[in-house]
Parts: structure tokens; C-alpha cells; sequence
């Protein structure tokens, strides 16, 4: 995660990962990948805009693997954890999001279905 400052990103919690978009260009010269916004500049992916609407996305992902994971954990015979770990998986092979947003969006599911998972079965 980059160190940013948080206060660029109203609206937005502190623990939503801003995570930059990795890119090449094309060329000899050596070239960087930024956005401008509002006279400042950032790495792609973390313009307060970028970040806004990542978040706005990841936020409805969180409302709809709410219902998902309660019908998912009928598959897993009420296990949370293993629950948890397929509903990832399946979410990161999808590539909606980056890696870490998709954690994010799993950590936040389960603080509102108040599920008590392991300590290893988000990664940090």
C-alpha cells in the first residue's frame, strides 16, 4: 500500500487499500504513468477520484456478498471460515478489483454479518 495522504480521499475509510495501477509505455526514453488532478500528481489508481469511485464500486461488492455469503454458508455446512476462503478466492480469480481490495471487501462483509473468523483465514 502506498503512503498517502488519507484526508485527499473524503468519504473513504482509512483501512480501504489505495493501491496503485502497474503499467508500461511504450518507447526508449524512460517514461512514468501518472494522473493529474487538481494540480497535484499521482500514480494510476490513486487520484482521490480513482480512489472515490474504487471505493464506491468495493462498497456495493460488500452489500451484495453479504446475502452470497449467507446462502454460500449452507454449502459449507456453517463453516464461516471456509466460507470465507472460497467466496475470496473466487472473488480475486474474478479480478473486479485488486487482490487487496477484494481482502478488504471480504473483512468488511464479515464485520457485518459479525462472523468470527480464525486469524488466518484473511490475510493481512
Amino acid at each position: 500500500m502506498l503512503d498517502v495522504n488519507r484526508a485527499a480521499y473524503p468519504g473513504v475509510p482509512l483501512d480501504f487499500p489505495v493501491t496503485a495501477v502497474h503499467s508500461a509505455l511504450a518507447g526508449a526514453q524512460p517514461k512514468i504513468s501518472i494522473v493529474e488532478e487538481a494540480g497535484k500528481f499521482y500514480a494510476l489508481g490513486t487520484s482521490p477520484t480513482e480512489v472515490i469511485k474504487a471505493f464506491e464500486v468495493c462498497a456495493d461488492l460488500v452489500e451484495q456478498m453479504i446475502p452470497y455469503c449467507q446462502c454460500k454458508l449452507v454449502a459449507f455446512d456453517g463453516d464461516h471460515d471456509a466460507t470465507v476462503h472460497a467466496v475470496l478466492q473466487s472473488l480475486v480469480a474474478k479480478q473486479w478489483c485488486t487482490a487487496e481490495r477484494s481482502i478488504w471487501i471480504m473483512r468488511t462483509t464479515t464485520q457485518r454479518l459479525e462472523w468470527h473468523l480464525r486469524n488466518d483465514t484473511l490475510p493481512d
